[in-house]
């Protein structure tokens, strides 16, 4: 299993207008692409403001998230991760 991590730091006073686009945009879109099982936002409400989104993948995604017309965000990357399984003695 792939997981692909997309954080973004959230512009001051931006934080419901940040989650509103991830829900109705970003999900939506990795959720129709091929290969995706799972989305899962998170939010951290400190100091600076930040989003989460964790998407599970059975095939390596071809998916970009991109961004909104408007500045809700003033930073944000992907990563991919790939699940090892250990065993424990």
């Amino acid at each position: 299993m792939i997981v692909r991590m997309w954080d973004a730091t959230v512009a001051p006073g931006r934080l419901d207008d940040a989650v509103a686009w991830v829900r109705h945009d970003l999900v939506r879109r990795a959720l129709l692409s091929e290969g995706c099982l799972a989305a899962e936002i998170l939010v951290h409400e400190g100091t600076p403001e930040s989003i989460v989104l964790l998407t599970r993948w059975d095939v390596a995604p071809v998916f970009e998230e991109g961004w909104p017309d408007d500045e809700i965000f003033t930073r944000a990357r992907a990563q991919h991760f790939q699940t090892q399984r250990t065993e424990v003695s």
